[in-house]
């Protein structure tokens, strides 16, 4: 079921419809409905033979989504991760170029789970990167993940985030 704009041009003495009625029930059962599946394409990971489980729900324009990537034997990163989103976001050129979609983490199977975030790449509407939190400098940063950041990745470490993002 789909979002279906609602209607705004109510007025005194006004009688709502019973299709309006349902339409404004159809629409609170999307914002508490299922989540729909998504297998995003990854770039600067081979996924191989890794475990996905990603989703949405979406309302109106407004998307909430939740990756998690677990590697199996044949899953290597080549660079810094990058997924594509279920839909293309809007991109208000007012932010900078690390528009900040949510947080993430990176979960090592032998050791702690180091926090991330999820950003656009520069001015890609239509995928999400991850990068991690450092505290080498005197205040938290962000840098780029990669095959050795945050550690070096092995069979059942994961990849996961959970983010809001505005589509077109």
């Amino acid at each position: 079921m789909a979002w279906t704009p609602p209607k705004t041009d109510f007025s005194p003495g006004n009688v709502l419809t019973a299709a309006q009625m349902n339409a404004i029930g159809e629409n609170l059962s999307v914002i508490g409905g299922a989540w729909t599946s998504y297998t995003p394409t990854w770039t600067n990971l081979t996924v191989g033979n890794a475990t996905q489980a990603s989703a949405y729900i979406a309302a109106g324009k407004l998307y909430v989504v939740r990756i998690k990537l677990t590697f199996g034997s044949t899953t290597s990163i080549s660079g810094i991760p990058e997924f594509t989103l279920p839909n293309s976001a809007s991109y208000d050129s007012d932010y900078t170029t690390a528009a900040h979609l949510g947080l993430g983490a990176m979960n090592d199977v032998s050791g702690p789970v180091t926090t991330g975030c999820v950003i656009f790449p520069g001015t890609v509407a239509t995928r999400a990167r991850f990068l991690i939190q450092q505290t080498s400098a005197t205040y938290l940063t962000y840098a780029a993940a990669s095959a050795t950041i945050p550690f070096t990745w092995t069979t059942g470490d994961q990849l996961e985030a959970q983010f809001l993002f505005e589509a077109l």
